[in-house]
């Protein structure tokens, strides 16, 4: 599938412009691939940081990187960012499934297990 791409033309630090050339050279691409892919470092950095601090959700950081919430989960976690909620979080949200799942179940006529 093709990305659709726009021309952005910007002036770098010669520092800058070095970390491009190597990375170029270790990822033997060019060094407008290896600006797209520093960039692209940079903003799923930046968004997890935003997700840490709690001002994004996990479906808002997964549609802001334009990925699924389980590749976001994955891509968060090899970044050393663990989820924004805490145990008692979870474990409401666990009694809240729980107790659809029973009125569910009853509405349906089906009887549950002990």
């Amino acid at each position: 599938m093709e990305v659709a791409m726009k021309t952005l033309s910007i002036r770098i630090p010669d520092d800058m412009m070095s970390a491009l050339q190597l990375v170029g050279k270790e990822e033997k691409i060019e060094p407008s691939t290896a600006m797209r892919k520093l960039v692209r470092i940079g903003y799923e950095t930046y968004v997890g940081n935003l997700y840490r601090q709690g001002k994004v959700t996990l479906r808002d950081a997964a549609s802001l990187l334009n990925l699924n919430q389980m590749e976001t989960m994955d891509l968060l976690l090899d970044a050393g960012i663990t989820g924004n909620l805490d145990a008692t979080d979870v474990l409401t949200s666990l009694r809240r499934f729980k107790g659809k799942g029973k009125s569910v179940r009853k509405r349906k006529g089906v009887r549950s297990t002990p």
